[in-house]
Parts: structure tokens; C-alpha cells; sequence
């Protein structure tokens, strides 16, 4: 298999509370969203969704406990 189909965007993910206050936001390079997620180490406190954009679209979103059980997977 060649890189040629892995091709990577800018996604950026942000992690929101209750509020919908953006508590954290940073930018990462994959090939999917759910890849995307994957770079996230941690969790900030009172954090209670993470949300996955692409230009400025919302791609993806989660709760911790998911990112947690599926997404971080330790």
C-alpha cells in the first residue's frame, strides 16, 4: 500500500463544557477524525465533550467516557 491514499488534513479539536465554553483547543494532522482524536493525551478538567472540526465543521464529537473507552484505549 502507498502513502498516496493516506492523505492528511488540519483537524482541530476542541474540548467544551457544559457551558459550551471551549476549555482547550488544538490543532493536529491526520487522516480521519477518529485519528485525530487519537492525539489527544488527556482530558481538561470539567471537560464535557470533545468536538473534532474540519474547516471550521463540526466532523465528529464525543463524550470523555467514550473518548476514554474507545478513542484513548488504556
Amino acid at each position: 500500500m502507498t502513502s498516496e491514499f493516506a492523505t492528511t488534513n488540519v483537524y482541530t479539536i476542541r474540548q467544551i463544557d457544559s457551558q459550551k465554553t471551549v476549555l482547550s483547543e488544538k490543532q493536529v494532522e491526520a487522516v480521519s477524525s477518529e485519528a485525530a482524536a487519537k492525539q489527544l493525551k488527556q482530558v481538561v478538567d470539567d471537560t464535557d465533550k470533545i468536538e473534532v472540526t474540519l474547516n471550521g465543521e463540526t466532523v465528529n464529537e464525543m463524550g470523555v467516557s467514550y473518548w476514554k473507552q474507545r478513542i484513548r484505549r488504556r
